[in-house]
């Protein structure tokens, strides 16, 4: 049954270079096309080149103004699409960004993998397959990630690493049933809609019996040597709901360390900005929030976006039913497991936090999205400099008060 990352990782990539090429059809079309209309929204609607002889007063003002927006798009890392969006001088410039950005999203996929061995590299895999025999010292990386992600779950709840042996189960059965749709089935096939005939959900006593170890307790982590001993020898750790937001962080702050002015990077529904759009027509970048029916239903490129966010120098970051799922018997079932039913939590379609580290927000949002809407609302509005945004099953939404100003929704533009 199990499907393993090397093989998900060659299916997507073989799936993407076919519908950049041309080959791929229907369904995939309208992913595509989903994606790169989020993308125009989050680059800001058009390539604007600087005017060297433009006017200003200040001449950082004038320096900005001469950059040019450079972007590229990577598949090979943390099992998504990742983007980036540079202003740069030049190309030379930009692509010395981009390789940097791909460079570290290579090493943090690798060591926050729960999937593969690297030699040399102790991962997330590596420390599991120590469960139950002692502890393991890790790179300072990983360990400041296990430290962050136990110490917001002691505080918040639902998102709990060590939730692993019921999540791999649950990607087992996902990896088993999902249906590629232009590699296995022509668009117009049943199957897109109804799922697999042979399709099944995990049985509720094994992922009661993996529930049984999970306690995050069990992780046990000393500062002084950057250990890490997993107590329970059936026990899994499991970053997936936090990583790639951690990781877009760090490598975000790392480019604003290294000088780098104006940069977007959109990461599976992690988007960090660093600085303020630049563009003299407009004073925010626009990000999109994606209709959750406009890729499991019936919807089209064309009604795409539920809401618009307009906002500088923060992230933005989104958990959703529509990401990854596999479909019994018409239903879909996705990846976002609420600890309390051990099923696919439900109380939303889609939750995005907006702060300004990706890292937290990332937890968050996995976080809300497991409450009900009372609870999460309660939650985000605790919390200083947290904003959220919910869109409901019926296609209903709501938001916090922080966001009114800047949604597309409420009036909000970002021109100047």
């Amino acid at each position: 049954m199990k499907v393993s990352k090397q093989e998900r990782q060659t299916r997507s990539f073989s799936m993407f270079r076919r519908i950049l090429s041309g080959e791929g059809e229907g369904y995939m079309k309208k992913l595509l096309a989903l994606w790169m209309a989020a993308l125009v929204l989050l680059s800001g609607c058009g390539q604007n080149k600087g005017n060297d002889t433009a006017e200003s007063a200040d001449d950082n003002q004038v320096q900005e103004a001469a950059q040019e927006r450079f972007q590229t798009t990577f598949y090979d890392t943390f099992d998504t699409v990742v983007s980036a969006i540079v202003y740069a001088p030049d190309e030379e410039s930009a692509n010395k960004t981009f390789e940097q950005i791909h460079k570290r999203y290579q090493e943090l996929d690798r060591l926050y993998s729960g999937f593969k061995n690297y030699d040399g590299l102790v991962n997330v895999k590596a420390v599991n397959d120590q469960a139950g025999k002692g502890k393991v010292v890790v790179d300072e990386e990983l360990y400041d990630l296990l430290r962050f992600s136990k110490d917001l779950y002691k505080k918040y709840g639902e998102t709990n690493i060590a939730f692993g042996a019921v999540t791999s189960i649950w990607q087992d059965y996902r990896d088993a049933y999902e249906v590629v749709p232009e590699v296995d089935r022509s668009p117009d096939d049943t199957v897109l809609q109804k799922g697999l005939p042979d399709a099944k959900l995990p049985p509720m006593e094994e992922l009661k019996e993996a529930n049984k170890h999970t306690n995050i307790d069990d992780i046990v982590l000393n500062d002084e040597d950057h250990s890490v001993e997993i107590k329970d020898p059936k026990l899994k750790i499991d970053v997936g709901a936090v990583a790639k937001g951690y990781a877009t962080e760090l490598i975000g702050e790392e480019l604003r360390a290294s000088g780098v002015k104006t940069t977007l990077i959109s990461a599976g529904g992690n988007v960090k900005i660093i600085g303020s759009a630049p563009e003299a027509d407009r004073d925010a970048f626009g990000i999109g929030l994606q209709d959750p029916e406009a890729i499991t239903g019936d919807g089209t490129a064309d009604d795409n976006m539920k809401d618009i966010i307009y906002i500088n120098d923060m992230s933005v970051v989104t958990s959703g039913d529509y990401q990854r799922y596999y479909i019994v018997d018409g239903k879909h079932y996705h990846h976002l497991i609420d600890p309390d039913t051990l099923m696919p939590a439900d109380y939303a379609r889609s939750v995005t936090i907006v702060t300004k580290d990706s890292g937290y927000a990332d937890f968050l949002s996995t976080t809300v999205f497991c409450m009900p809407y009372e609870k999460g609302r309660a939650l985000v509005d605790s919390l200083d400099g947290v904003e959220a945004y919910w869109i409901f099953e019926d296609g209903t939404t709501a938001f916090t008060d922080g966001l009114k100003g800047i949604l597309d929704s409420q009036g909000a533009t970002n021109a100047q």
